[in-house]
């Protein structure tokens, strides 16, 4: 704006002109059509969110065209059920761990959970012994609490940073005991494997981390 006075410009900030000291007040507001008004900032468009959706979009689209194959093609094998886990368990894969920005202690917990899944469908359907019950997933949890327990030593805070995902895959270090003794497994020494592992692995921890860990664990249990 211009002072009307000595006719210098005056930033619209300053309640005074800074050559005669002039009061600028209404100045602004005289010229105050001259301004264009303030307009809301429009949010970009996520590209993840239409990334998400074109996913979804692909993965029903392969789990219908293999299914509608299989129906109108031979049916004496249903090949099109083996292929939609798989489909299922990579979306996961995708969309979880790669484009989310979750904890990656979450990520892990998740990974195991979907890994698990998928196989137990793959082995109820093919049938014959308990292979993902009995071998695949004992073996998986350890080397999921395995790679934790690696992150967590080499991390800073990763004690305390992991403690909940950590505490949450030493009990499912169980899941394969249970296994075997709603009898969806006849190999006891993997299921018992594991268990020990969980707990050497919360005996390992609650005497060499530091006290940050066994306050976090205290307060995760509430005791």
């Amino acid at each position: 704006m211009r002072c009307d006075s000595c006719g210098v410009s005056v930033d619209p900030a300053h309640a005074v002109c800074p050559l005669c000291r002039r009061n600028t007040a209404g100045i602004g507001k005289a010229a105050g059509n001259r301004w264009y008004p303030s307009y809301p900032a429009v949010p970009a468009p996520r590209a993840s969110g239409a990334l998400a959706r074109s996913l979804i979009f692909a993965i029903v689209a392969v789990i219908s065209i293999t299914l509608i194959i299989n129906v109108l093609g031979n049916r004496d094998v249903w090949w099109s059920l083996f292929v939609a886990p798989c489909v299922l368990y990579g979306w996961l894969l995708i969309r979880h761990t790669w484009m989310s920005k979750s904890h990656l202690g979450a990520k892990i917990v998740v990974q195991w959970l979907g890994l698990s899944g998928m196989l137990l469908w793959i082995n109820a359907l093919s049938g014959g012994s308990s292979w993902s019950t009995g071998y695949v997933i004992p073996f998986l949890v350890m080397a999921a609490t395995l790679l934790m327990t690696l992150i967590c030593l080499a991390k800073p805070r990763g004690w305390r940073d992991f403690a909940g995902y950590l505490l949450l895959l030493m009990i499912l270090g169980f899941t394969p005991l249970l296994f075997f003794l709603l009898g969806l497994s006849n190999v006891l020494w993997p299921s018992v494997s594991a268990a020990m592992y969980a707990l050497l692995t919360f005996g390992g921890m609650w005497l060499l981390a530091d006290k940050g860990f066994r306050k976090e664990v205290k307060r995760r249990l509430h005791y």
